[in-house]
């Protein structure tokens, strides 16, 4: 019985910020990211462009004419979702909004849920701890704001599940619906067509279904708007944003031009994409699960880049776990650190409401890692408190920020990311506090990344040459 009490307080706690960033973000009548989806569907099937501004406003507007809105009336946002995503949304949009986001936030509920049930299988970790380090850095943010993460993180979870038991070509169809955010299901799919051969018709006929999806759904001529207008576009709009954790936003602040920022950060892009591709191969291969050719590429890929938000850096948890389960010691404690790190939205400093939120996941894992050392959870608790008063007093300390041109604002105004720009650079957390509370996360990066890659790299008595998978 004190099992099941035990537990239900861990679901409890769990979903308590959750809940309190959903009656927040209710309260200011703030569409989420869904409304821009579901608008951008309605777009789609009445035949007009969705990643223009019009009809995207007007929609949006009349959805939920709320307290956002009226105090912006030129503000629109942005649905940057290729267009068999697009497509895919537009069963939604024959709903009335209300009964439409009930539905998707169900979907994101249970997508949270299979990310769970999924790693706990190929990663053999306890489901309380892999809740309690998605709570945050997962279902906080990416579920009230109704955001598509979760159903990425868990196809990816899925197509790991199936690599691991060997089903491959189930794992190629997993691999490919987390393709509804490329940037994140790329290198998934990338490294199974390298690495497992068994996937690559599944792979082919998967790619070509999305590719007629869009091409019904938007046109050729949009979709090639789309890949050479609309997500630099966006990258820029969104590089003065706290939510950001791009290579491009990086450049941007530091007043790079727009063009070679974005050049930049998509080299750094494919350099990480390589990277984590090769890794995931050799670490499918020394530890025999080959879950690792799924999990591995995102964390490598959630790792700078032209685009990166807050949210879509909890797709480096499933390989976290995979490295807690199969690494030295010496590593684990690496892997544990970073994890702690990673399970914290650091930005929530600035927000008193969830202040508090952190020291559940921190506790936790804490707890269930050092449970006969605790001197090393006494620390953990002190540096995270210390740690986010740090952030706190930094963003309480920072003067107030003034409007200020970069250039992100010069973006063609036909495109909603032009009046979104304008609405976060008026809306921005000082820049010196919220560039400070990106550096736990960006730590607890480098440091699974790096135990990874040593991992991979080691050297062994034996030949360590590179084979495929079977």
């Amino acid at each position: 019985m004190q099992k099941v009490w035990a537990s239900t307080l861990i679901v409890i706690v769990a979903l308590l910020p959750v809940g309190v960033q959903a009656m927040m973000i209710a309260h200011t009548d703030f569409l989420g990211d869904f409304g821009a989806f579901y608008c951008a569907a309605r777009a789609v099937s009445h035949g007009a462009n969705p990643y223009y501004t019009e009809p995207l406003r007007s929609c949006e507007h009349s959805v939920v004419p709320g307290l956002v809105h009226e105090k912006n009336t030129k503000l629109t946002i942005p649905a940057p979702l290729p267009g068999y995503t697009l497509a895919a949304f537009v069963p939604l949009s024959v709903l009335p909004f209300a009964a439409a986001a009930t539905v998707w936030l169900t979907m994101l509920l249970l997508a949270w849920l299979t990310c769970i049930a999924t790693v706990v299988r190929f990663a053999d970790s306890s489901w309380k701890t892999v809740l309690a380090a998605s709570s945050l850095s997962l279902g906080a943010t990416a579920i009230p704001l109704g955001q598509i993460v979760p159903v990425v993180i868990a196809a990816i979870c899925v197509s790991a599940c199936f690599a691991w038991k060997g089903r491959w070509r189930f794992a190629a169809v997993a691999a490919a619906v987390s393709m509804i955010e490329p940037h994140l299901g790329l290198p998934v799919c990338v490294a199974l067509a390298i690495w497992a051969p068994q996937t690559r018709i599944a792979l082919a006929l998967s790619f070509g279904v999305l590719a007629v999806l869009s091409l019904l759904a938007i046109g050729p001529a949009t979709n090639l708007e789309y890949f050479t207008s609309v997500l630099p576009a966006h990258a820029l709009s969104e590089a003065a944003f706290n939510m950001q954790y791009s290579l491009t936003s990086v450049l941007v602040s530091l007043g790079v031009g727009d063009r070679s920022a974005v050049r930049d950060g998509s080299l750094w892009y494919f350099f990480m994409l390589v990277l984590g591709v090769v890794v995931a191969g050799i670490l499918a291969r020394k530890t025999g699960n080959r879950a690792f050719l799924v999990c591995a590429p995102p964390a490598f890929a959630v790792f700078g880049g032209v685009y990166v938000h807050e949210t879509q850096i909890a797709g480096a948890l499933p390989v976290t776990f995979l490295l807690l389960t199969y690494a030295s010691a010496g590593r684990r404690t690496i892997a544990i650190l970073g994890l702690l790190l990673l399970a914290v939205l650091w930005r929530m400093a600035n927000s008193p409401a969830v202040i508090l939120a952190p020291l559940f996941p921190i506790g936790y894992l804490a707890w269930n890692f050092w449970s006969g050392n605790l001197r090393a959870i006494a620390l953990a608790a002190v540096a995270t408190v210390l740690l986010f008063l740090g952030i706190d007093h930094a963003y309480l300390a920072a003067p107030a920020q003034h409007q200020s041109t970069y250039v992100g604002s010069t973006i063609d105004s036909r495109f909603p990311e032009a009046s979104w720009s304008e609405f976060l650079r008026a809306n921005r957390t000082p820049s010196a506090a919220s560039w400070i509370a990106r550096i736990p996360t960006w730590s607890g990066l480098i440091l699974i990344l790096g135990a990874l890659s040593m991992y991979a790299f080691e050297r062994k008595r034996v030949s360590d040459h590179i084979t495929v998978v079977s």
